[in-house]
């Protein structure tokens, strides 16, 4: 009997490796993406290179202190994606029916996930608990195809997308104001520290010209937002919805906007009668 492993069993397909690359993909920080998925940054580090020795190639450079995607790294990207969206799809379809008739994924970006989504599926359960819900934290890109393959059922982003299998529904907008740590002058705390937040890519929202801010923080992460502003007595364009006004200090005086939210479903979805309810209720959220 051998115990060698065959070339076939040394290149087998790795799900996590895929998971890992697309997390560093996400995070451009192998730190970062370590953090994310609960493991050490010198595992993360270990499956890249797994993946590139059995891809026999590069997939990341650091270009400037900043971790960039080869051109086979943009190529294996899209496949990564499609390739962890069949195996859910694969995963869902061996369910059983009850399973996957009570369960809905849905998903949006990381900051609208703890400004709106996560508070939403928190009031949601308590009238629609007969269900199981999967949220998921993505790139509008990612949602757009998870949205055409049918393996994800609702999104939620503050821009449409216009592709026709594709239907999006206006929400009730969120109200952002700039807002800094109670206490402090909003003015001297907007030049002292103001946080970016970016709700979408390609979307940044600014506290306002006339104050004349550079960021010091540009993040999706809304945690670390808040985080930041307490520490340093910085200033953000924050939910009204999330503010305790005990705590911050809320300037509508100085800007405000209304950032428009869509909910977004597969025109066809083949379960569109069991998504109904959900979509009632987040319409009139």
């Amino acid at each position: 009997m051998t115990t060698a492993t065959s070339q076939g069993e040394e290149s087998a397909l790795d799900l996590q490796q895929l998971k890992t690359f697309l997390e560093v993909c996400q995070t451009r920080h192998f730190g970062h993406a370590a953090s994310n998925l609960y493991l050490t940054q010198s595992a993360v580090s270990f499956r890249i290179r797994q993946l590139e020795n059995q891809l026999g190639t590069t997939l990341f450079v650091r270009h400037r202190n900043n971790l960039q995607l080869t051109a086979a790294g943009e190529r294996l990207q899209h496949h990564a994606e499609s390739i962890l969206s069949l195996w859910e799809q694969a995963r869902q379809d061996v369910a059983s029916q009850q399973d996957r008739a009570a369960t809905l994924t849905l998903a949006t970006t990381p900051a609208i996930s703890t400004a709106w989504l996560g508070p939403a599926l928190l009031d949601m359960h308590q009238t629609l608990a007969d269900r199981f819900w999967r949220s998921e934290t993505l790139t509008p890109d990612q949602i757009s195809r998870r949205l055409l393959d049918r393996s994800l059922d609702l999104a939620v982003l503050p821009v449409s997308l216009k592709v026709d299998e594709l239907t999006s529904r206006l929400l009730t907008p969120l109200t952002l104001t700039l807002t800094s740590a109670n206490g402090v002058r909003t003015e001297d705390a907007v030049q002292r520290s103001y946080v970016q937040i970016d709700w979408a890519a390609g979307l940044p929202i600014h506290p306002g010209a006339d104050l004349n801010s550079m960021p010091s923080l540009q993040t999706s992460d809304f945690q670390l937002a808040i985080n930041w502003l307490q520490r340093y007595s910085g200033a953000a364009m924050l939910p009204e919805n999330l503010v305790d006004q005990t705590q911050w200090q809320l300037r509508a005086d100085l800007a405000t906007t209304s950032l428009p939210l869509y909910l977004i479903h597969h025109s066809q979805h083949p379960d569109l009668a069991n998504m109904n309810p959900v979509i009632d209720y987040l319409l009139q959220r």
